[in-house]
């Protein structure tokens, strides 16, 4: 009985640690950035991209995570702003998007962006 038991705990461990990597562990997407939205007060900031190479639509939350570690992010309104040059200047080129989360649609949740890799020329703001 005694080794059921310690199966049972090491499975639930198993289960618990692979569920919070796959939440919060870190990842990268190669995507398009076809829009950013919200304003960050009412309406949460979400980047729009397509996973290059194909149709399928992959939408970002843009959240400050705050404390939470290992990412520390407090700079979601920056982070939105580079989003949105980068849809503008380069919505045909891919960037590499780096965050941690799932998307899981009958959640409502989103994967978290917590930055942008883009090439310099996407990243800088038009001349007038």
């Amino acid at each position: 009985m005694n080794n059921n038991i310690k199966l049972g705990i090491v499975i639930v461990l198993v289960v618990v640690v692979g569920f919070l990597y796959l939440r919060w562990g870190p990842k990268s997407w190669d995507v398009q950035i076809t829009g950013a939205t919200g304003d960050g007060r009412d309406v949460q900031y979400r980047i729009e991209t397509v996973e290059a190479g194909t149709t399928d639509t992959l939408i970002f939350k843009n959240s400050d995570a705050g404390f939470t570690p290992p990412y520390f992010k407090f700079d979601s309104a920056r982070l939105q702003s580079i989003a949105r040059r980068v849809s503008q200047a380069c919505s045909k080129q891919s960037v590499e998007i780096n965050g941690y989360g799932l998307r899981i649609p009958w959640l409502n949740m989103f994967p978290n962006a917590v930055s942008i890799d883009a090439p310099e020329e996407c990243r800088v703001a038009p001349d007038q």
